[in-house]
């Protein structure tokens, strides 16, 4: 599976690492019809299970939490959902392509509210909360042994993921934005379903759970500029049938904010991620208080 290290950077608040899975610690020992050990065979599976092998759109719709871990101290800041739009298509060399759109909202920990303002628990400041949009973003999966896992009849596959770059926010200009020069991440993702469900060979999309945590710098928004510590993010997903499988307070926000969001194969246009969002909405402030 391949991501460019530029929509990497641009995916973190939207769990774009999935998609990056990596084949070097792969395992064999799944008891199955399947061969697993065939790389045609996992590409098929990894298909079913996280999208579809024909030209298709299909949703996610997560939930978790995100939380602030410094030295001395750790809080869950804000819970944070939405729906991850997924448009699948087949290209050349038996491999395929997905797209991902993704609109969803930091919220009250305990009402499930979308966030207007949010009081910093490390900094006592009262902070305007940017909702997060991201994509869109392409993916690719192509024929070969990955990393599967197997209880019975359910079946998984998990990735860690590291990433080093520089920071879009120069310290320099954005004091309170940035962390500092350089930022780093790592993922851990993956999707679990049944293997009977991905064996069955007239079904070409398959129901299935998505897991995902994340350890990140500071939020942009949260303005902790070069304070120790970091985000800790922890969600689950699961592929939707209908829209009675969201969260009424999430298909309300995105009926709000993104109108026409599950109807359009290409909701949006211009590239979103945090950082760039972070720049447009301070630019104008002095760099003191940016």
């Amino acid at each position: 599976m391949r991501l460019s290290r530029r929509s990497l950077l641009h995916s973190t608040a939207a769990i774009a690492g999935f998609g990056m899975l990596d084949s070097t610690n792969a395992k064999i020992n799944i008891h199955s019809s399947i061969d697993l050990s065939n790389p045609m065979d996992n590409v098929n599976a990894f298909s079913k299970l996280a999208g579809s092998l024909k030209q298709e759109t299909v949703h996610y719709f997560y939930d978790g939490t995100i939380y602030g871990m410094a030295s001395e101290e750790s809080y869950p800041l804000f819970n944070y959902s939405g729906v991850m739009k997924f448009v699948w298509q087949p290209i050349k060399n038996n491999s395929y392509r997905y797209r991902m759109f993704d609109i969803g909202c930091f919220s009250d920990l305990i009402t499930g509210v979308p966030l207007e303002e949010f009081k910093n628990p490390f900094t006592n400041e009262v902070i305007k909360v940017l909702q997060p949009r991201a994509g869109p973003y392409d993916f690719f999966v192509k024929p070969e042994v990955l990393d599967w896992r197997q209880s019975g009849d359910q079946l998984w596959i998990s990735n860690s993921q590291g990433l080093q770059m520089p920071n879009r926010l120069d310290p320099e200009k954005w004091p309170l934005g940035s962390t500092g020069k350089v930022i780093n991440f790592r993922y851990i993702f993956g999707y679990r379903g049944k293997l009977s469900d991905i064996e069955d060979q007239q079904t070409s999309n398959v129901h299935s759970l998505q897991f995902f945590s994340e350890i990140s710098p500071w939020y942009p928004f949260l303005r902790m500029g070069k304070k120790p510590g970091f985000n800790y993010w922890s969600l689950q997903g699961n592929k939707i049938k209908s829209l009675s499988d969201v969260s009424p307070l999430v298909l309300a926000y995105i009926d709000k904010n993104e109108p026409g969001f599950f109807d359009n194969d290409q909701p949006w246009i211009k590239t979103a991620n945090a950082y760039s969002q972070y720049m447009q909405e301070m630019k104008n402030r002095p760099i003191t208080e940016r």
